[in-house]
């Protein structure tokens, strides 16, 4: 069974480096935040075992910047304006060359730029 593309139903808010919140975002994409059926090994992403790893699933081509990129970006919001602040730890295409080609970032939460909102909206 192929991948399907998935449906982009949120917007996400980006601070490419250099800039940070609470100043204005340097870039929106549309995008879907999964965590569910997808397997992956977050061996050596995450810094504790409680600090759950999200996968942001974006268009083909959007142009997110993971770590190991010259200019990563500093962190990401999403849902756009929900104070939900993450940092991208991993970046990939997932059906590269194919029909169904999407982008997708691996995300671990931040409190570096505050603390979310109660309750976590």
């Amino acid at each position: 069974m192929a991948f399907t593309v998935p449906t982009f139903n949120l917007v996400v808010n980006v601070w490419r480096q250099g800039n940070a919140p609470p100043a204005i975002p340097d870039a929106f994409f549309v995008c879907n935040l999964a965590w569910g059926r997808r397997v992956s090994s977050p061996q050596g992403l995450a810094g504790s075992a409680n600090e759950p790893l999200l996968t942001l699933l974006l268009p083909a081509g959007s142009d997110i910047r993971g770590p190991q990129c010259v200019d990563p970006d500093t962190c990401v919001e999403v849902p756009a304006g929900s104070g939900r602040i993450y940092a991208v730890v991993g970046l990939d295409d997932i059906g590269k060359g194919f029909a169904n080609e999407h982008r997708a970032a691996v995300l671990q939460w931040t409190i570096l730029f505050g603390f979310w909102p109660s309750p976590i909206p």
